[in-house]
Formats: structure tokens, C-alpha cells, sequence
């Protein structure tokens, strides 16, 4: 059937009412507020010390911060949803001890304490050194050289310290102790005096005591490359191209011991200096087995690069240990140590963490290696516009242990937020894996 004009205004006329009626219809409006996932913005801001991390508004994915957020920081809602729409969880994805790799023996590395800077400036305008900082930075290896009488070895490190500096320090040494504690003389031992002169010694097998010392002092903050080598009748000292012959010394006198970077026990030495911890950089540490003439220092001295000078090295063979010193700071060693065995010494510090505004708990005082498992801890997120503080408290364990004493342990930590309900697309990540987010004992 076919409807004229007339029967089809009188259809439109029963459906939708009188014009009276139209008229009486109120206007409509669809909103989305600013507070639903759909149209709000999801965005942070972390502030801790001097340091601040953001994310882009409605940009999902991870955003990569610097620095260390312990032992506080503030958490800022940038965005527009209330934090009961929100997910905030925090993670830590492991933790162990940071080492200096060892590139001639691998079991070997040396692991560093305290105020360490990784990736400075090197002898070649690289960035293949590391600086000790403070008044008790140094590093030790992790396995013991055996009791042993030696008749030759050859030990070598550049360094740099501050032009003027006074108070010395240990550059190479081989010590009884694996961390810093003193008992008798390192032996052999490289080290700067006060004066900024390269000294060594060597304890001989019937007694007594081989010596040298530089003529020159090298404390002007320039690089510069000692190295000892010890045959069967005496040892010969090498500051950069020039060579010092010191007294004689029939065998080397080993009783084991620990290689030591920037630190040297010199109990009872002559002319040691005012710390036993340089405050200064180093680079291209090594040991080698046999002695090292004086054309081999010389195209060692010669090298233009960390990998030249690694190169080189290794052409010239018998490199018992070779620590380039090129570390990120960011990897660590997971094996057996002096003293602790397989104990991990993430196990001998607490961690707690907590929130406020709102307030949460990620965790109570547990091991920093229990916490430290990849596990996610949720805590209530702050309002939009709202700042929630954390603070972040570490402890010793009942079972901490002085080997621990200013190891660098390396713990990653995450802050992912996202919206409920989880999981879902709308997810953003902060990440602080550089080499300052450790935790020093």
C-alpha cells in the first residue's frame, strides 16, 4: 500500500504527538567527565632530591629515570583520574653486589664499595674508568691467590688523582685481607705517597723487603700508568716511560691473599701515606705472571684506546687477571664470596617501604633479597592534583656480616600505575636501573 502526502503527515502526526508536545521537550546533553577512562588523562610526576621523572599524559609504556628515589620521594597525580581508578604498584627485580669484570678471568671480578663512579673519563678520551670518591672507596677480588712462592709477576694500573693531592693511597696491591681490614703489609704493593711519588714493595721469602720510589711526583691531575715488574733478583718500577730499579729480593714471598684496587694495607711501611684509600680514578688494571721488559711497558704505555690497551695486553700472554675498569656499574656477581660463601649479602640488609596521602605499605622490615623478587606491591594511588610522599628505610640484618660493609647492591626498582580494571591498556612504568640505584650497607 502507498501512502499520499496527507496519510503520511497524519503517520508522523500519531508518532510523534502534538506540536504542543514537541515543543514541551526538554534539550539533551551526552557528557563524559574527566574522571572516567575514556576522556581523563593518566600521568605522573616523581620528585626525589634534586631529580624529577614525569610522563606524558595518555602516553602508555615505560618512562626510564635516573638516580635513586631512596630515601624519599613524591609522587604526583598530573592527571585526571581520581586514584580509586588507578592500580599504583611498586617491584624490585633483583638485587646483588655490582662487579668490575674480570676480562682475563671471569670467575674473578672485582667487586667495588662505597662512592663509585662508573664510565669516566679514561686515559684515551674515553669513558673506560672508574673514580673513587670518597675516603673508603676501593674494590677487592673475590677469589683468594693460593699460598704460592713466586719468582716472577708483573702488576699494572692507570691513574689519575686531583693536581695537588696530598694524602696518597693505594693503587695495586695483593692483601691478606678481602676487604679492608688491616693485619700485615700488602706485598706486592703500589702506591702513592703524600708526595705524589709511585712507591712499591715487595716482601721476600727469607725476610726483608724489596723497595722503589719514583723520582718524580705524578700527583697533577694527568693520567699516568704505573707498573711493577718482579724477576728472581730484584723488581723494576715503570711511572709512565720512565724505570727505577729497586732493591733485590731473591723469591716473591705469597701467603695468599686478595687483589685490591685504590686501597693497600700498610701496616708498618716506611713513608705510607695518610689513607690507605686513593680519592682519585683508575683504568686497565692488570696482573700478569711473568716480568714485563721495558719494551713491552712501552707499547703498553703506547695503547690509544682502553681496547688497544686491552689488545696489546693480552698479545703479550701469561694475564692472570685483567680488570679494564669499562663498567656500567649495572652488573652484578651472583657467585661465591670471601667469608659469606653463596649467602647472598642482599640478605643481610631490611627494607621498608611506605606511602602517605594516601597512606600504604609496599613492604614491612624484610631482606632485601626476599623483597627484591620481581613481585608487584600494590599501594592506593594519590588523587588527581595530590602528591603522595614515599619513604624508603633500610636497616642492618641481625645477620649482617662487615664483609658487607659498603658493597654496592644493586637493586632495579619500578612504579607502574595503571588503570582499574587491571590489566589494562593504560599502563605507564618508571624505571630506575642506572648504577646509582644500589643500596650501600
Amino acid at each position: 500500500m502507498r501512502l499520499g502526502a496527507a496519510g503520511l503527515i497524519a503517520l508522523l502526526v500519531l508518532a510523534l504527538g502534538s506540536t504542543s508536545t514537541r515543543s514541551g521537550w526538554t534539550t539533551a546533553a551526552v557528557t563524559n567527565s574527566a574522571d572516567r577512562v575514556a576522556t581523563g588523562a593518566l600521568a605522573f610526576t616523581h620528585a626525589y632530591g634534586a631529580r624529577t621523572c614525569s610522563s606524558v599524559a595518555r602516553v602508555a609504556g615505560t618512562v626510564v629515570c635516573t638516580g635513586t628515589i631512596a630515601p624519599s620521594d613524591s609522587i604526583t597525580n598530573n592527571g585526571t583520574l581520581a586514584g580509586t581508578k588507578l592500580q599504583s604498584e611498586l617491584s624490585a627485580a633483583s638485587c646483588a653486589p655490582v662487579k668490575l669484570a674480570d676480562a682475563a678471568t671471569a670467575s674473578d671480578p672485582m667487586l667495588p664499595r662505597y662512592d663509585t663512579s662508573f664510565q669516566q673519563a679514561d686515559p684515551w678520551g674515553g669513558s673506560n674508568a672508574i673514580t673513587l670518591a670518597n675516603s673508603r672507596s676501593y674494590a677487592a677480588d673475590v677469589v683468594q691467590v693460593p699460598v704460592a712462592l713466586q719468582t716472577s709477576l708483573t702488576i699494572g694500573v692507570w691513574f689519575k688523582v686531583p693536581s695537588g693531592y696530598a694524602s696518597g693511597g693505594g693503587l695495586i696491591s695483593l692483601d691478606s685481607s678481602s676487604t679492608d681490614a688491616t693485619s700485615a703489609a700488602g706485598s706486592p704493593m703500589l702506591w702513592m705517597d703524600n708526595a705524589g711519588k709511585i712507591r712499591y714493595r715487595v716482601t721476600g721469602a727469607a725476610g726483608g723487603s724489596g723497595f722503589g720510589v719514583s723520582a718524580a711526583s705524578y700527583n697533577d691531575g694527568a693520567w699516568h700508568f704505573a707498573m711493577l715488574s718482579f724477576g728472581t733478583l730484584t723488581g723494576t718500577l715503570y711511572v709512565d716511560n720512565t724505570s727505577v730499579s729497586g732493591t733485590a729480593v731473591v723469591t716473591l714471598a705469597s701467603s695468599g691473599g686478595y687483589w685490591h684496587l685504590g686501597w693497600v694495607d700498610a701496616t708498618g711501611v716506611v713513608n705510607a701515606p695518610t689513607t690507605p684509600y686513593l680519592n682519585g680514578s683508575l683504568a686497565g688494571a692488570f696482573v700478569r705472571s711473568v716480568t714485563t721488559s721495558a719494551a713491552q711497558e712501552a707499547n703498553l704505555f703506547a695503547a690509544t684506546s682502553s681496547a688497544d690497551f686491552k689488545s696489546r695486553l693480552t698479545a703479550l700472554g701469561s694475564v692472570n687477571h685483567l680488570w679494564l675498569l669499562d663498567d656500567t656499574g649495572t652488573t652484578t656477581y651472583t657467585g661465591t664470596l670471601p667469608v659469606l660463601g653463596s649467602t647472598s649479602p642482599c640478605s643481610m640488609l631490611d627494607i621498608a617501604w611506605t606511602v602517605a596521602n594516601p597512606a600504604g605499605t609496599v613492604t614491612t622490615s624484610t631482606k632485601l633479597s626476599t623483597f627484591a623478587n620481581g613481585s608487584w606491591h600494590a599501594v592506593p594511588a594519590p588523587d588527581a592534583g595530590q602528591t603522595q610522599s614515599s619513604t624508603i628505610t633500610t636497616s642492618r640484618d641481625a645477620t649482617y656480616n662487615a664483609y658487607v660493609n659498603g658493597l654496592r647492591l644493586y637493586a632495579p626498582l619500578a612504579h607502574r600505575v595503571q588503570t582499574l580494571p587491571t590489566p589494562s591498556s593504560w599502563s605507564q612504568t618508571f624505571s630506575w636501573a642506572d648504577a646509582s640505584m644500589v643500596f650501600v650497607p
